[in-house]
């Protein structure tokens, strides 16, 4: 029960781990909601009420908040009133932070030109993935600690931004194309199923195409190149090259299904991989490990099972650091080692 409560005292300050917050909103998927979570949420509100000064506040920005709805979305506002008084009980303090969230960004939307661009981000959090819906109903995925951000007024505008990897089955609409823009290169598509990487912390960038036909930009909108499917473009952010090969796409893009497949790739690419998934650092000792060719299917397996995996089938060993708890109570990435076994 203590650490059960300590999770929520975690969350409730903003301090918390992914973990702590896999087990709060755990609490909240449940059909039903257990006595002892119940118990849990009430204690803490109870211990955390707001001073007079917060509550005239958030009085405040309750009532902007309650106009805005009331002056165009009355439905709404019946909707919010109900979800109010249903979680009020509850989860009251995940519920206000989210409603001072809402009243802030309805004052500010109100006060903002109707000329001024307006943009939606999508974020998926580290170690995990995310789907989702663009306006115009095409669909993706994005992958671990990945955003993208497209314009408000999409339907005119089908242009997405992308930081880190993400997977689009794109809707084709004769009115316009859909274009995909990265800080490296720009991608224009009809109506196709491809996929993106473009990780900062990452030497390349690249494009892989499943179905469909798409084609890369630089960042003047001069054509580089044209991909078909099972098709690679890499792009090197040294040398500003761009290398096409051919590939088995559903390799690249079965993250977005929980597999990770590999086929003939080496150890580095492997890695590399991982690190994307897991959110973790992996060193590897040796080029000959580097090189070692793979051959491997793995399914949401945890990074601890695909590193015992990988050592019955090779001679490797390898070393798992702890995360490390930091003074502000969050954790350290985690890292693991590798090394090739020798027969001295």
């Amino acid at each position: 029960m203590d650490a059960k409560r300590e999770k929520i005292r975690r969350f409730a300050t903003d301090k918390f781990s992914f973990n702590d917050y896999l087990s709060v909103s755990a609490g909240f998927k449940k059909d039903e909601l257990d006595e002892a979570f119940i118990h849990e949420m009430e204690d803490d509100w109870n211990r955390t009420q707001p001073s007079d000064a917060h509550q005239f506040q958030l009085d405040r920005l309750l009532v902007k908040l309650h106009q805005q709805i009331e002056s165009g979305h009355p439905q709404k506002a019946k909707t919010i009133h109900v979800v109010y008084q249903l979680f009020s009980r509850v989860a009251a303090i995940l519920l206000i932070p989210a409603l001072i969230t809402i009243a802030i960004l309805a004052y500010e939307k109100a006060n903002t030109p109707e000329n001024e661009d307006s943009w939606a981000e999508i974020h998926s959090p580290l170690g995990s993935r995310t789907k989702f819906k663009l306006p115009d109903g095409s669909v993706g995925w994005l992958n671990s600690g990945s955003m993208i951000k497209y314009p408000i007024n999409f339907k005119k505008d089908r242009k997405v931004e992308v930081s880190g990897e993400a997977w689009f089955d794109v809707v084709h609409l004769n009115t316009s194309a859909f274009r995909v823009i990265t800080p490296y290169f720009n991608v224009k598509v009809v109506g196709t199923q491809f996929n993106v990487i473009a990780y900062e912390n990452e030497s390349t960038a690249e494009v892989i195409l499943e179905r469909g036909k798409v084609l890369l930009l630089d960042k003047v909108d001069h054509v580089e190149g044209e991909l078909e499917p099972d098709q690679q473009m890499v792009f090197n952010k040294m040398t500003k090259e761009l290398v096409k090969s051919h590939i088995d796409s559903k390799s690249y893009t079965s993250w977005k299904d929980g597999f990770l497949v590999f086929k003939n790739v080496p150890m580095s690419e492997i890695a590399r991989r991982l690190e994307r998934k897991y959110n973790t650092e992996i060193i590897l000792h040796g080029d000959s490990l580097k090189s070692s060719i793979f051959r491997a299917t793995f399914l949401d397996e945890n990074i601890d099972e695909i590193c015992k995996m990988l050592s019955t089938v090779a001679p490797i060993k390898y070393n798992i650091h702890k995360r490390e708890k930091q003074a502000d109570s969050t954790f350290t990435s985690s890292k693991i080692e590798m090394w090739l076994k020798t027969n001295n």
